[in-house]
């Protein structure tokens, strides 16, 4: 089954509020599978499409162990820059 976590806290070194929403998939998932999922429940809850003037969106791939897979925060960011230069 899949698991949802969601988290609201205070950056002091941007002054922001960050929302964090974390997916963990079934265990059966494809990784595209993953990614579609992921993306059409955090489209649900902010209430809009990714990718709208909502600011910055930072994607972090974990492993089950808890640590980040590098890199893959700055590819998704460099995309996610791309797209609205794109505008799409």
């Amino acid at each position: 089954m899949a698991e949802v976590t969601i988290k609201f806290r205070y950056n002091p070194a941007t002054g922001k509020r960050e929302l964090i929403i974390g997916y963990e998939s079934d265990a059966d998932a494809l990784p595209h599978e993953h990614e579609q999922d992921h993306r059409a429940l955090a489209e649900k809850l902010l209430g809009q499409k990714l990718g709208d003037d909502i600011g910055d969106i930072v994607v972090e791939r974990v492993r089950k162990d808890g640590t980040v897979i590098e890199g893959e925060a700055e590819r998704e960011a460099a995309r996610q820059r791309a797209a609205v230069k794109q505008g799409g």
